[in-house]
């Protein structure tokens, strides 16, 4: 599971990634539950999708010590991913794309949680911060696409 970042190719990584982001947001009870739930219960022989993020995770988190300017390093890998920066240094190289990779992922699952997240009619009247004007309600919410699930 870790190594996919390091050994698997850039373009793999996003294949596999963007099959589990689809995944995600399909509207089935059982896949909502065992990718997008961290507290599910399941058999010691199973692993989750968090629990293996949590595991890719800590491993990068020893692996990366060894990039010097780790900060720069990231950010000219990013720029290089884009199109913006035309060369970036070749050691760590795989690592770093996988970096980059796993962070947007957690960002996508995050918002597809997010917009599956189940809304009691309560929460969707919220008022403005510092005045006690009501924000949107419920009827302002269908323009914006946002409505319950």
């Amino acid at each position: 599971e870790s190594r996919c970042l390091d050994c698997w190719p850039y373009e793999l990584n996003l294949q596999l990634t963007a099959v589990l982001s689809r995944l995600s947001s399909f509207s089935h009870p059982l896949l909502n539950e065992y990718l997008l739930n961290p507290y599910i219960h399941l058999s010691p022989s199973c692993r989750s999708l968090f629990s293996v993020l949590i595991r890719v995770m800590g491993q990068l988190m020893q692996r990366i010590q060894q990039v010097s300017n780790l900060s720069d390093r990231l950010l000219d890998t990013r720029r290089h991913l884009l199109g913006l920066k035309q060369e970036t240094g070749r050691e760590h190289l795989t690592l770093l794309r996988g970096v980059v990779v796993l962070e947007e992922f957690c960002k996508e699952l995050a918002a597809i949680a997010f917009v599956k997240l189940p809304l009691d009619q309560d929460q969707l009247t919220w008022t403005s911060a510092g005045t006690d004007s009501p924000g949107p309600g419920p009827t302002h919410l269908g323009h914006l696409g946002l409505v319950p699930f």
